[in-house]
Order: structure tokens, then sequence, then C-alpha cells
């Protein structure tokens, strides 16, 4: 039986630690809890928002309206081949338990996703990413409830648009779905990724030359351990901004400026150009306004350094962007949905 509660912190449930209350707050925690939330959909106060980890969202304000929680758990195999194994697993799941239930029993594609904090509904809205791997490589479907007739749906992988940090689910039907399920195409044999950041120096420095699923996340793990931080120490919504994606006309005019930019080739004639060093090279490392703060050690992270209220954040995130506009041209789009 699910329990409408009123004038709820949303403290614990935004990796950013923003205390900010909503009117009423619901949690489901299995599969009829969902049916019970879909059969009262219509008396429940409007608007709602759904939250997993609240990894991704800023809440810039007191919400009015109705907070969801999903916090429903399952693996479930429903298919295997030679090859491969399939698995549906349920919205709440945290994605870095399903990680550590994947290197238990040797499935492979999504190692080097270890460490985002997220859970497994929200995966796919953002099409999360990190270290030559997005988990868009790994899905065979997305289950879903239209809010507007409360019919489920199934999109297959293609149906779903995935690119980068995006889907079909941050369109304009954003809001009007509830995912309830998601099913992976795994490998039963390890295919490495180990070209991306420094995984494969890492990785040499231990003495690994072969490394098995475990030593790549542990790896991964570290790597990011080192630089991003804890959300349960320092509050913070991991990468704040997209990577832009810029013609490369405009990025070999930036080259001939700053022979030291970092960048990756995409299709399309575009490259993506690394945040981070933009957000480095206009001198703002470590540059605060209020509690807001960019991370020391990773220029694409803004954390809550000291009690930052949601009006920091957004502050400092504008002043970003504006910076690097003037500097280089370039529109940085936050990650985080600002709520």
């Amino acid at each position: 039986m699910i329990k409408l509660k009123k004038n709820i912190s949303l403290k614990p449930y935004n990796t950013f630690g923003i205390e900010v209350f909503t009117d009423f707050f619901i949690q489901l925690d299995k599969a009829e809890d969902i049916s019970t939330f879909i059969k009262n959909y219509d008396d429940i106060p409007k608007p709602i928002y759904f939250i997993g980890l609240g990894a991704n969202t800023l809440f810039t304000k007191d919400f009015s309206g109705t907070v969801v929680h999903i916090n429903t758990k399952g693996i479930q195999k429903y298919k295997e081949t030679t090859d491969s194994i399939y698995l549906r697993v349920q919205a709440g799941e945290i994605w870095d338990d399903f990680i550590d239930f994947c290197i238990t029993n040797n499935f492979s594609g999504i190692e080097n996703l270890a460490a985002i904090p997220s859970t497994i509904g929200a995966a796919p809205i953002q099409n999360i990413g990190a270290y030559g791997v997005e988990v868009k490589d790994s899905i065979e479907y997305v289950k879903y409830i239209d809010l507007n007739n409360f019919n489920t749906i199934t999109l297959n992988n293609k149906e779903c648009q995935f690119s980068y940090r995006n889907s079909l689910f941050k369109t304009p039907i954003k809001n009007q779905f509830l995912v309830t399920e998601v099913g992976f195409k795994l490998s039963k044999t390890l295919q490495p990724i180990l070209e991306y950041g420094s995984i494969k120096k890492r990785l040499n420095s231990l003495g690994i030359t072969n490394p098995d699923i475990k030593q790549i996340a542990d790896t991964i793990r570290q790597i990011r351990a080192d630089k991003l931080p804890d959300y349960k120490i320092l509050g913070n919504a991991g990468s704040f901004f997209k990577n832009p994606i810029i013609p490369i006309d405009n990025f070999n005019k930036l080259k001939d400026q700053f022979p030291n930019i970092i960048a990756y080739p995409q299709n399309n004639n575009t490259i993506k150009i690394a945040a981070a060093w933009l957000i480095d090279k206009a001198g703002l490392a470590s540059y605060q306004i209020g509690g807001a703060a960019i991370h020391e050690n990773q220029a694409l992270v803004i954390i809550n350094k000291n009690q930052a209220q949601a009006k920091d954040i957004i502050n400092l995130c504008s002043h970003i962007q504006i910076k690097i506009k003037l500097l280089f041209n370039i529109e940085l789009l936050p990650e985080v949905i600002f709520v």
C-alpha cells in the first residue's frame, strides 16, 4: 500500500544535497505499488516528478506537487545464447549494484560505466556514458507506462532514439512516462575497451596487461575516485555540463588559437570538445559563488562546498556558460536537469 506523505525534505533524494521540500511524496517499492499508483493517478496532486537517486537533478526551489521515488528492485535473465545473456532489470535498482551483479557473473559490456551514480530507470533517459562506452550500447529495450493513457509500451534500442547524453525520453514526452524496466544484452566473454582516458596507463602501472572484468571496473572506480568527489561527502551531480560537439571547421580555428585543446573526433565531421578543458583554460578552476564551487580536481563538476543554495549553483552555471561563450564561442549545455 503506497502512502502519500506531506511536506517532505528532498535533501536525501538529490545528490547535490540541496535542502528543498516537496508538498507531497510517494515511494514505489514493488510492482504492486506501481499498479496502485496508476489506479490512483488522477487523485495524486500534480505536477509529478519521478526520481531515483536524484543524481542528475537540481531542485531549484520547493516542489509544488508530488515527487515519486522509484525504488523497485529485481534482476532476471529472460534469454541466453552461446555468446550473450539477456537481463530484465527493474527501474529502481542502483546502477552500480547492477555493475557488481554483472562482474560477479562475468557479464561484459557495462564495466566501463562503474561508479556512475544512477538508477536503472534513469540510465537510458540520460544515455549515461563514460570511458568510451554509453549505456545504449547494451540496452535491448526500455519498458514504460504512458501516463496519458496508462498503456505499457516497450521500445527497442532504435526506437529510443539514443544520442550523446540524450534519448527520446528527454524530448517533449518527458514527464509523461514512468520507466518500469530496462532490458540489457551483455556478452559472456570480455571485450575490453581500454583506450579512453587513463585506463590502460593505470592498469599498466599495476602490472596488469590482460585485465579481467573486475580489474577493469575496479580501475575505473579508482580513477573516478581520484578526481570525482563522493556525493555522500561533498554534494554534486557528477558531470554538470555536456562535452560540446562542434563542426570540424570551427574546431580547426580553435586549434590554431589553442594547440593543446583536448578533443575527440565524432561522426559527420564533428568534434567533441572536453568541457573540463574549456573551463580550466578559462581560469575558472575552484571558482566559487556562494556555497557552490567548481571542484578543484575536475572542472566539469560543480560541488555543494558550503551549504549551497540552488541559486548559488544556478549563478555559477551561468557564469561558466558566459565565460566559455566569450572566450571560445561555444555554448556549454548542462547535463543536469533543473526542476
